[in-house]
C-alpha cells in the first residue's frame, strides 16, 4: 500500500509542478490577467517595484521582432514535425516535435535574398493547398508569409516556392 500512496503523491506533485509552470509561463499573475491593463479598464496597473537582485537575475531583451515567415515540415517515416520561424530582423528559431532545436541570425545578404524570394513567390496568388495524391511517408510543407498560408508536398512542390526553400536557413 505504501508504494501506491507514494506513486499517487509523486504523480500529484508532478501534475502540480506542471500546472504551476504553465501558469508562470503564460505570464498570468494572481489576478488572472496576463497584460498590463485590467479587463474593462484602460488604466494600466502599476508594476511592483523590483529589487536590484531581481533586476540582475533576468537579462533584459530588446522588443521581439515580428515573424517574417514560418515553415512547418511534417511527415516521413518517423513522423517528424520541424518548425522554422524567421523574424523580420533575420533571427530564426528551429524546433522539432520534441522541443526547441536551435537558433541563429541570417546575414543581411541572406535576409535580403529571402525577402526577394518571398516577394517573387507572390503568396497572395498561390493556392492555399497544392498537394497531390498522398504518398506513404511523404513530407508536407506549410509556409506562412504576409498573412497567406500555402500547404504543399514533395509531389506537388510549387515551382514559385523553389527560391524560397533555397533561401531559408539550414539549421
Amino acid at each position: 500500500m505504501r508504494g501506491t500512496r507514494q506513486g499517487r503523491c509523486g504523480a500529484a506533485g508532478l501534475l502540480l509542478g506542471v500546472l504551476l509552470a504553465a501558469g508562470c509561463a503564460s505570464g498570468e499573475g494572481a489576478d488572472g490577467g496576463g497584460d498590463s491593463t485590467r479587463a474593462g479598464s484602460s488604466v494600466p496597473t502599476t508594476p511592483a517595484p523590483t529589487t536590484p537582485a531581481a533586476t540582475t537575475s533576468a537579462p533584459t531583451t530588446p522588443a521581439a521582432a515580428r515573424p517574417l515567415v514560418h515553415v512547418t515540415v511534417t511527415g516521413g517515416i518517423a513522423g517528424v514535425r520541424n518548425d522554422l520561424l524567421v523574424r523580420d530582423d533575420g533571427t530564426y528559431t528551429t524546433s522539432t516535435k520534441t522541443g526547441p532545436k536551435g537558433s541563429g541570425r541570417m546575414t543581411p545578404a541572406e535576409l535580403a535574398e529571402l525577402r526577394r524570394a518571398l516577394e517573387k513567390a507572390d503568396f497572395a496568388r498561390l493556392p492555399g493547398e497544392a498537394t497531390g495524391s498522398p504518398v506513404a511517408d511523404g513530407f508536407t510543407y506549410r509556409i506562412t508569409y504576409a498573412g497567406h498560408t500555402v500547404t504543399t508536398d514533395e509531389t506537388t512542390r510549387l515551382p514559385a516556392l523553389r527560391d524560397v526553400f533555397a533561401a531559408l536557413p539550414e539549421d
